[in-house]
């Protein structure tokens, strides 16, 4: 095992700024995986982010569930895995998190993409394709 870092978790890391591995915002971070081993001591071994993840934080389980779901429905999202980070690819952890992954991958993007797609896409003149 690599060695660790303390971390503490309400003050760096929770809410941060995801920044994917070309410096573009990609949410935020909701919740934290936390792993105890045998030592006792726990250690965080995913970011969670993503649609309904913030609402479980929250203590609205319900809600929150009812937003994964909707989410997954959307077609880009197959499950709930695509909002767990797992802690080895947050390459840099200060003001904001940058990952190793492009915003693409993120669960945050699925919504912004079936957006685009069914909405924006069917507005005369956007220029959603050149986005892409």
């Amino acid at each position: 095992m690599p060695a660790a870092r303390v971390l503490y978790a309400s003050l760096d890391l929770l809410d941060r700024q995801l920044r994917d591995r070309h410096g573009v915002e990609c949410g935020n971070v909701d919740d934290l995986e936390l792993t105890r081993h045998d030592d006792g001591r726990l250690y965080v071994t995913a970011i969670l982010s993503g649609p309904g993840v913030l609402l479980y934080r929250l203590g609205r389980r319900r809600l929150g569930s009812w937003i994964q779901r909707a989410h997954r429905r959307t077609g880009f999202a197959d499950d709930a895995d695509h909002a767990r980070v797992p802690i080895e690819l947050a390459s840099t952890i200060s003001a904001s998190i940058d990952l190793a992954i492009d915003r693409t991958d993120h669960a945050s993007f699925a919504g912004e993409r079936w957006v685009g797609d069914h909405i924006i896409s069917h507005i005369p003149g956007n220029d959603h394709d050149a986005d892409q």
